[in-house]
């Protein structure tokens, strides 16, 4: 009996001390993800305050736990980007986009900063996934297509913009206007008139008129010269470069 007792004894104190274990366990999880929440919200308070440090410092503690680790990666990546470490920032996107290539606005910022870091080909990628996600995002056709002509992918950029029905905005009106000038293509004229008729900016005018003179229309393109001069709030100096644009064409 004292040996089935004894052995009694210590299974109960076996399974007592792995019950205490667990518990322990689990407070300090619980305890633990607290925490990390906490570092998290000061750390956003800081970042709305644009106190980017102390917001730096708060995001790397919260980091650690995995209920935070994601945002506060995409913040860490926010503060690079804003304080002008753009390798680092993008380091950060692109470790989000490896975990999750379906995370819009970690593509989006990679996207951005592989711009600022003169990576077009990486930028042009992650738009590409942008838009596969979003296909009726105008904004996002519209930054893929301003890489793809800065790339010098003229065809591509028109595709990219007719393709995500962006040929209203006058901003993508003149890309489109661009890459048709570029591409040889007389659809170019119909192109800058739409986008003049949408916004009536005289510097877009002058490109217009300069265009218009490359191709022969000497007549036209001093109308649009003087039209820019009549709507332009220009200075002396530029108004007589327009001038000998002008007398060129004669």
């Amino acid at each position: 009996m004292k040996i089935n007792g004894r052995l009694r004894i210590r299974t109960f104190s076996g399974w007592f001390f792995l019950l205490l274990f667990y518990s322990f366990l689990v407070f300090s999880c619980i305890t633990s993800a607290a925490k990390a929440e906490e570092y998290y919200a000061l750390g956003s308070g800081y970042l709305e305050l644009k106190k980017y440090a102390e917001a730096e410092n708060w995001f790397t503690k919260s980091k650690f736990h995995k209920s935070t680790k994601i945002a506060s990666e995409y913040n860490l990546g926010v503060i690079a980007y804003e304080t002008g470490r753009y390798r680092e920032a993008a380091s950060y996107f692109e470790q989000i986009v490896k975990l999750d290539m379906e995370n819009i606005t970690a593509l989006k910022a990679a996207a951005y900063t592989c711009i600022k870091l003169d990576e077009l080909d990486k930028a042009a990628f992650y738009y590409q996934l942008v838009l596969n996600l979003l296909p009726e995002s105008h904004d996002e056709g519209y930054n893929y297509a301003v890489v793809l002509m800065a790339m010098g992918k003229a065809e591509e950029a028109e595709n990219v913009l007719v393709k995500y029905n962006n040929v209203e905005n006058p901003k993508a009106l003149l890309v489109l206007a661009r890459s048709l000038k570029q591409q040889n293509k007389a659809e170019a004229a119909d192109a800058y008139n739409t986008c003049l008729l949408k916004n009536d900016n005289p510097l877009i005018r002058i490109e217009y008129a300069s265009y218009l003179a490359e191709i022969g229309l000497t007549g036209e393109a001093e109308e649009e010269y003087r039209k820019a001069i009549d709507k332009g709030n220009f200075s002396r100096e530029k108004i007589e470069i327009i001038e000998k644009a002008i007398d060129l064409l004669k």
